[in-house]
């Protein structure tokens, strides 16, 4: 009993000392998923948009909650505005695919800001790639809505050619036997 675990020939303490790190480890993990104050998110944005930080960039643009988003975007400083909007463009731009949860940061971004980006005297110039991005994404909707319509007309195709081959039922066949015969009669009366 002199501190020394016998099993693994290790100090006791130690071993209570390296159980305490794993329960504060995992204490904070557990805490990590709840979301940051409006403040923080603020400040974190500004820093990552300051910085031109990426990742952190990312962990901001990752909370959807509407509420979160719009006290955040209400903390953020007006020079930081055009330059949040480039940045959201620029990774919509790049991945079309996250435009749907990007669009949440975009639009309340507009909306809170709406009087200072009205005001801009070189709005235009600021929001061109955004113009330019959203006429592409309108250009190319009559297409897609065009090659839809063709899948479905070829799936639908499909199907039907699939029922029409589909084996007969057995009272379906019994009705075509008596046709043929039908048939056979109309035919051997006709030869006489």
């Amino acid at each position: 009993s002199s501190g020394i675990n016998a099993e693994y020939g290790e100090f006791q303490p130690f071993q209570h000392y390296f159980k305490q790190i794993n329960l504060s480890t995992m204490l904070a993990v557990s805490s990590s998923n709840a979301v940051p104050a409006p403040d923080s998110l603020a400040q974190m944005l500004v820093q990552a948009l300051t910085a031109q930080d990426h990742a952190l960039l990312e962990e901001v643009l990752h909370y959807k909650k509407p509420v979160t988003v719009e006290k955040t975007l209400s903390r953020l400083p007006l020079t930081h505005v055009i330059p949040l909007i480039q940045s959201i463009t620029e990774k919509i731009d790049s991945k079309p695919s996250r435009g749907s949860e990007l669009t949440i940061w975009l639009r309340q971004v507009m909306i809170t800001h709406r009087s200072y980006l009205l005001s801009s005297p070189d709005i235009a110039a600021n929001l061109q790639p955004l113009y330019r991005l959203i006429d592409m994404q309108l250009n190319n909707y009559p297409k897609l809505i065009k090659l839809q319509g063709k899948l479905e007309l070829l799936l639908q195709e499909r199907r039907s050619s699939e029922d029409d081959c589909s084996p007969l039922s057995p009272v379906s066949m019994e009705e075509n036997e008596g046709e043929e015969q039908e048939d056979d009669d109309d035919l051997e009366s006709e030869d006489e």
